[in-house]
């Protein structure tokens, strides 16, 4: 399982905070990245960029303005060989730890392992972009 400093998470994180994409996207987006799990059927047809599909595995909850933040990030920063169809969907999930760091990393999603450590030992500050109680990523709640 590919391990991440708080930095590098952060700057995945930070990656989405452009785009405001909602929370509930967020953790299934990082897990299909990060750690290589599979995204299940709704995640699975966007990546593959299967509108069709996507909309039919859709939760009931889900709404166009929160979808079309996750579809500007997707376009904006997600690594050509990790979206785009159902073949490079499936290649993602079969590449090792190491070779989707690699994309990762050159898509300067996350830092390499050197740069975390030098980050680290700097004690450089780092902050996650979405505090516990942030719900900025969704302009249509106010529970605040």
């Amino acid at each position: 399982m590919m391990q991440l400093s708080d930095h590098s998470r952060n700057r995945l994180l930070h990656t989405f905070s452009l785009w405001n994409v909602a929370e509930e996207y967020r953790g299934n987006v990082y897990g299909y990245l990060v750690q290589g799990w599979p995204p299940g059927s709704f995640y699975t047809a966007v990546f593959a960029n299967d509108f069709a599909n996507a909309m039919a595995h859709s939760h009931p909850s889900n709404r166009i303005d929160t979808l079309k933040c996750l579809s500007g990030w997707i376009n904006d920063a997600m690594p050509e060989q990790v979206w785009g169809s159902y073949a490079a969907v499936e290649k993602w999930l079969g590449m090792s730890d190491d070779d989707r760091r690699t994309v990762l990393e050159q898509a300067k999603l996350i830092y390499d392992t050197k740069t975390e450590m030098w980050l680290i030992l700097k004690n450089e500050h780092t902050s996650d972009p979405y505090p516990p109680r942030d719900r900025s990523c969704d302009p249509f709640d106010y529970t605040g």
